[in-house]
C-alpha cells in the first residue's frame, strides 16, 4: 500500500529573481507534486507566503505589464538614510494587500520565513504569528529597507545569514527535499573594456567627491558650541513637536533647526533622485551606483554561502534557474523570471515524480544519504551537480 510522502522545498533569496520561484511552484502544482513544507529566505519567503495562502495569481496579475516606475511605487518610500533608504511602509502595505491578516499557523501547509538577527548574527526561523510581519522581516535587505523589530529582535534579510535555508528544511524532516537555488553561478562577467571604464570612472569620481553633510555638521557645531548639548536638544525637541510654531526660540535654535530641516529634505530628494536613476539604462562606461554596489556584493556573498550549504546538505532534487539580466529590485521583469523558473522546473518533473513513486513504497529518509543531488537548470539541462 502506498504511503503519504511529504514534500518540502527551500526557496532561495534573490530579490526580483525570486519570480523564478513562482514558475517552479506552478509547474510542481500542475504536475501533481504536493508541497507540504515551504522554507523561504527573503524573496523565497515572499513567494512561499503567496503560494501558501493562494495569492500567487493575484500577484501575477499585479505585475503583468508593469513598468519599472510602477513597480517602484509598491515599495519605494525614501526616508532620511539612517538605518535604511526605504521606510518599508509601502512594502508592508503591498504585502498586506496580498496576504491580509493571515497567521502562519493557520496556513494549510507548513511555512517558515527565514530572517537574520542583526545584533547577534543568528538565523531566525519565523513559523508563527503574522505572515506579513514574518515576510517583511525576511525581505528587509540591509541598507535598502530599515530593519524590522519583531519579537524583541532587530531583524534583517534572511539572505544575510541563510539565503538557501536547507538546514531549516532538514529540521522539518520531509520525505522529499527540493531546493530552488537562484545563485548557481556568479554574476555575469563584465567585458575587460567595460571593466576598465568602470574602474576609471570610479577613480575619476573620487577626486570630486562632495561631503554632503560637512556643512550641516559645521553649522550644528557652531550652534551648539556656546550652550550645553542637553539644553539644545531639549529646545530642538520642543520645536519639532510644536506644530505651526513660528519662532524657534533663540537664534541658535532657529539656525540648527533650519539646518536640520534642510538636511532632511535634501537627503530625501537625493535618495529619490538616486532611485529614479539607478535602474535606467546607463552608459556602459559609467561607474556603479550605490544600489549596484550593495546588491552585487550581496549576490557574490549569497553565491558563496549557497555553495557551502550545498556541500554539506544535499536536497533530493536541486532546481537551478539561471535568471540573467534582472537586477534585485527590478520587479517589473517578473514575467521573464517566472518563465525561466517554469522551464527549469519542467525538466525536473520526471525525476521528482520517479522519486515520489519510489518513496511511496518505502520508508522515508529525508535527505539523500550519498551522491550528489540531481541538478536541473544551471547547465541547460545537465542533470549532474
Amino acid at each position: 500500500m502506498k504511503r503519504k510522502v511529504t514534500v518540502g522545498i527551500a526557496l532561495d533569496s534573490g530579490g526580483a529573481m525570486g519570480g523564478a520561484h513562482i514558475g517552479v511552484l506552478e509547474v510542481l502544482q500542475e504536475h501533481g507534486v504536493p508541497i507540504d513544507i515551504i522554507v523561504g529566505s527573503s524573496a523565497g519567503a515572499a513567494v512561499g507566503a503567496m503560494y501558501a495562502c493562494g495569492a500567487i495569481d493575484a500577484f501575477k496579475e499585479l505585475i503583468s505589464g508593469l513598468s519599472f516606475m510602477d513597480a517602484l511605487s509598491f515599495y519605494a518610500d525614501p526616508v532620511f538614510p539612517v538605518s535604511g533608504l526605504f521606510a518599508g511602509k509601502k512594502a508592508r502595505k503591498f504585502l498586506h494587500s496580498l496576504l491580509g491578516d493571515t497567521r502562519i499557523e493557520d496556513l494549510p501547509i507548513s511555512f517558515v520565513a527565514v530572517a537574520t538577527d542583526l545584533l547577534t548574527g543568528e538565523t531566525v526561523p519565523l513559523s508563527r504569528g503574522s505572515l506579513v510581519d514574518a515576510v517583511m522581516a525576511s525581505i528587509s535587505m540591509p541598507g535598502i529597507f530599515k530593519p524590522v523589530v519583531l519579537d524583541g529582535r532587530l531583524l534583517t534579510d534572511g539572505g544575510v545569514s541563510d539565503p538557501l535555508p536547507l538546514d531549516i528544511l532538514a529540521g522539518l524532516k520531509p520525505d522529499v527535499a527540493i531546493a530552488c537555488n537562484l545563485h548557481s553561478k556568479l554574476p555575469d562577467k563584465i567585458p575587460a573594456t567595460q571593466k576598465r571604464a568602470i574602474v576609471s570612472a570610479q577613480k575619476e569620481s573620487s577626486r570630486d567627491d562632495e561631503d554632503l553633510s560637512s556643512w550641516f555638521i559645521d553649522r550644528a557645531i557652531r550652534a551648539l558650541r556656546t550652550e550645553r548639548l542637553s539644553a539644545r536638544v531639549k529646545s530642538i525637541r520642543e520645536v519639532l513637536l510644536s506644530a505651526g510654531r513660528s519662532q524657534a526660540g533663540t537664534a541658535r535654535d532657529r539656525e540648527l533647526f533650519m539646518a536640520l530641516q534642510e538636511q532632511l529634505v535634501q537627503s530625501r530628494d537625493r535618495v529619490a533622485s538616486l532611485i529614479g536613476r539607478s535602474f535606467a539604462e546607463k552608459d556602459q562606461s559609467g561607474m556603479l551606483n550605490i544600489f549596484e554596489v550593495m546588491l552585487s556584493a550581496t549576490n557574490i556573498q549569497q553565491y558563496q554561502k549557497n555553495r557551502m550549504m550545498l556541500m554539506h546538505l544535499r536536497p533530493d532534487i536541486l532546481i537551478e534557474p539561471v535568471v540573467d539580466g534582472v537586477r534585485a529590485l527590478e520587479f517589473n521583469k517578473g514575467e521573464r523570471t517566472i518563465e525561466q523558473g517554469r522551464r527549469t522546473a519542467l525538466r525536473a518533473v520526471p525525476a521528482i515524480r520517479a522519486l515520489l513513486e519510489e518513496k511511496s513504497h518505502g520508508p522515508g529518509h529525508g535527505y539523500a544519504d550519498a551522491g550528489p543531488a540531481p541538478s536541473v537548470g544551471r547547465n541547460s539541462g545537465d542533470d549532474t551537480l
